[in-house]
């Protein structure tokens, strides 16, 4: 999920120059580690900012009133697992993007979730995976009647590559 929550602000703040920002909406601390390795240091003071963008480590409601107080043009929200606690947080979004993986150990982690909301919500969520076969999203989408897009691989979720920037064009045909 933090690997495409880089990777979509980049083209939002890279690519498309708008002004966005991130929210770590979970405990993992991936940002806090990521604020380390990109500005060697790591601050108790929030946000802060890497190449056009900035992170909000370890986020809450006071960051998500600084954040609108900001002007963003874009907030994205990084809730990590949704059985963490955030999911009336998540159902409040403007857009859900629902990351998974077809990885065959995971593979039931997602069944389970698509099970357990009922099919009013499924169609507002757009369904987005990275790994797994190709047969196994077809077989999914066939079984549960869920459109999976998978996302191009990007090594680099800093760098927006041709291949990325066609698919989140796709998702943001409206900018």
């Amino acid at each position: 999920c933090t690997h495409f929550s880089i990777m979509l602000l980049n083209y939002l703040a890279g690519f498309l120059r708008r002004r966005a920002s991130l929210l770590e909406w979970n405990s993992s601390g991936d940002l806090g580690r990521i604020e380390k390795v990109c500005t060697g240091v790591v601050r108790g003071y929030k946000p802060y900012h890497v190449l056009d963008a900035d992170y909000y480590k370890c986020a809450g409601p006071e960051e998500m009133r600084e954040a609108l107080s900001r002007k963003y043009e874009d907030i994205l929200i990084d809730f990590g697992n949704l059985e963490d606690g955030s999911y009336e947080e998540f159902l409040r979004c403007e857009k859900q993007f629902l990351v998974a993986s077809f990885s065959e150990w995971q593979q039931d982690c997602l069944r389970e979730f698509v099970m357990k909301n009922d099919q009013g919500k499924k169609r507002s969520w757009q369904y987005l995976a990275v790994f797994g076969s190709e047969e196994t999203r077809k077989e999914f989408m066939r079984r549960f009647g869920v459109f999976t897009e998978r996302i191009p691989f990007s090594a680099d979720a800093f760098s927006v590559t041709k291949e990325c920037g066609i698919f989140f064009r796709g998702l943001f045909p409206e900018l």
